[in-house]
């Protein structure tokens, strides 16, 4: 039995393989409502629901007055959703620990010989600002997140960007008040400034080695925490 697909959908469909076709790029305005209706042999209200689902997941963007435009991709809206799409448990936050450790393990080592003197000096900055924070008993999310954008900003990959982007934020609303304690935040922020140390010399396997260690400590932080304290945006501990 064949199911039939909601008008919606299919113009979802064909409004995505209309940008794909015509090459249209972001901030390209697309033809007219009824045009658009009559090329793609719909109604308007068929389109104008279609519409309304790609403007909600950032594929499209409607200006007042102007027309229909294609939107440059962020991920805003897997940030508004992507935590519910998880568990209230601690499973959840250890399989995503373990999906982020396996990207920055497997990708930090081609930082070495791309990052700049300049570029050590920011990070080293930020950890130390981290430090300097943790002492005091204050957490650092800003400087944490910008640390792992700094460090991967090298490779000039956009998407690994986002995505490192992307996994920082879901973990950090996750992560919740998972244990959050005084030795927590020095040996966090010393986590960052060994990947540091590391970076300075030069060398692959020993960066490697640092950020394996990082997420280590937090793996065995969370193992006897996160059963009952997992909420969707605390901002009690660092995420990384």
């Amino acid at each position: 039995m064949t199911t039939k697909v909601p008008a919606y959908r299919q113009a979802q469909i064909a409004i995505k393989r209309y940008i794909e076709e015509h090459h249209l790029r972001p901030g390209d305005l697309l033809p007219s409502e009824s045009q658009l209706a009559k090329d793609m042999g719909m109604s308007r209200l068929s389109l104008r629901e279609g519409v309304k689902t790609l403007e909600a997941v950032g594929i499209l963007e409607a200006r007042q007055g102007e027309g229909l435009y294609v939107k440059a991709f962020t991920f805003d809206s897997i940030f508004e959703n992507l935590p519910y799409s998880f568990a209230s448990d601690g499973k959840s936050l250890r399989d995503l620990l373990q999906v982020r450790t396996a990207l920055e393990e497997g990708l930090v080592g081609m930082v070495v010989s791309h990052t700049t003197p300049q570029q050590i000096d920011q990070l080293h900055r930020l950890a130390q600002q981290m430090i300097d924070k943790a002492k005091r008993g204050e957490t650092f999310e800003d400087e944490d997140r910008e640390f792992h954008l700094v460090l991967y900003r090298p490779l000039h990959n956009l998407f690994l960007n986002r995505l490192v982007e992307l996994f920082w934020e879901v973990f950090r609303r996750l992560h919740g008040s998972a244990g959050a304690t005084h030795w927590n935040l020095e040996q966090t922020a010393q986590d960052h400034m060994a990947i540091v140390d590391a970076l300075r010399q030069r060398k692959p396997a020993k960066v490697t080695q640092a950020m394996h260690a990082h997420f280590q400590q937090i793996n065995e932080r969370l193992a006897p925490s996160t059963d009952t304290t997992l909420v969707t945006d605390v901002r009690s501990t660092p995420a990384s």
